[in-house]
């Protein structure tokens, strides 16, 4: 079914009702000019943010001076997971790379999994910096990661990227959604499925870690050492994701076969996970959180603030501000699409 007109099986609606469930559709937020700031932008900006403000909230739990680490984190987190977060998204398009390199390189896109890696680095430079354990750094991103992501997802729900696959029925009826907007990543690269119901794939994810984020922060006062967390994290990450992706049909890259780039990530991950268990259990101390330090102590301290500001206006720019066109940084790329499912 590929008419706009509403059909039989699905229900009738009210106008605040068909606004929000006609969310994913408002992809650009507004214009100025030339310049393009797409929904995205504030929504990636708040995930970035808030995961910022949850890593400091677990160090001030654990006595340390979140001021000082906001400046470092700043200056030599933020800048080696940008680079991992862009550099994955040209590897998961490498064919393209070598096809088209201006236009692959100039259009936005960004990977998670590169993200993680880049943070791995900063969170190692950092370590030795402030003689903080590696693993209890770790732990701190693995408490803000499933917040975060949750938060990104819904980005990634208007902006249409990360789209499911095409669903029918009556769980079509209820659940599935349609990309009508041209803006839409989903309609610019695969056309075939404008108008068609999907998965929405990007809220499941969201209702997934937010579950995570809940039972992780139910956990912080019983973790038996650091590093717990991240190693729960890595490994539970991978299987969610490993999951969602039978709802998934968006372009993750092949490498052989069925397997893509992220069930590489994933199994990488995985492995990474029960390494820092072993690490920890073996080496690691157990640090005990202060439970009655909340979120709203570190938003409210002034010499803080400001960077967590700045970290999601970073982020938020980076994301989701584009030229001419959504899809671009400089210019419209060839405005021949890579249509593949």
């Amino acid at each position: 079914m590929t008419s706009t007109t509403r059909t039989e099986e699905e229900p009738r609606r009210g106008f605040i009702s068909t606004w929000i469930l006609d969310f994913h559709n408002r992809t650009v937020l507004f214009r100025i000019g030339n310049w393009l700031f797409t929904t995205y932008a504030f929504l990636a900006g708040t995930a970035i943010a808030t995961g910022f403000a949850v890593i400091l909230w677990f160090d001030a739990m654990h006595g340390m001076d979140v001021a000082y680490l906001a400046k470092i984190y700043v200056f030599l987190l933020i800048p080696p997971i940008l680079v991992g977060l862009r550099l994955f998204s040209v590897m998961l398009e490498w064919r393209e790379l070598f096809r088209r390199p201006i236009a692959t390189l100039i259009k936005p896109g960004y990977m998670m999994h590169g993200g993680l890696a880049g943070g791995f680095v900063g969170f190692l430079a950092i370590s030795s910096i402030v003689d903080v354990p590696l693993l209890r750094l770790l732990d701190a991103s693995a408490l803000a990661l499933p917040l975060a992501e949750a938060i990104a997802r819904l980005g990634c729900f208007v902006y249409g990227c990360c789209w499911g696959r095409p669903i029918r029925g009556r769980w079509g009826a209820r659940f599935g959604v349609r990309y009508t907007s041209k803006d839409a990543k989903v309609v610019r690269a695969a056309p075939h499925l404008q108008n068609v119901k999907i998965h929405p794939a990007q809220l499941y994810a969201l209702v997934v870690y937010l579950g995570l984020f809940t039972v992780f922060y139910a956990l912080l006062p019983y973790l038996p050492f650091d590093g717990a967390l991240a190693g729960i994290y890595l490994i539970g990450h991978s299987i969610i994701r490993y999951s969602l992706e039978h709802f998934r049909q968006d372009d993750r890259g092949r490498l052989w076969g069925k397997v893509t780039h992220t069930n590489l990530y994933s199994a990488i991950m995985i492995i990474a996970g029960v390494l820092a268990l072993f690490h920890g259990a073996t080496y690691g101390v157990r640090s005990v959180p202060d439970m009655g330090i909340r979120m709203v102590h570190v938003l409210a301290n002034t010499s803080v603030l400001p960077w967590i500001v700045l970290c999601g206006l970073i982020f938020g720019f980076a994301y989701g501000v584009h030229y001419k066109q959504v899809g671009s940084w400089i210019q419209h790329p060839d405005p021949d699409p890579d249509p593949r499912p």
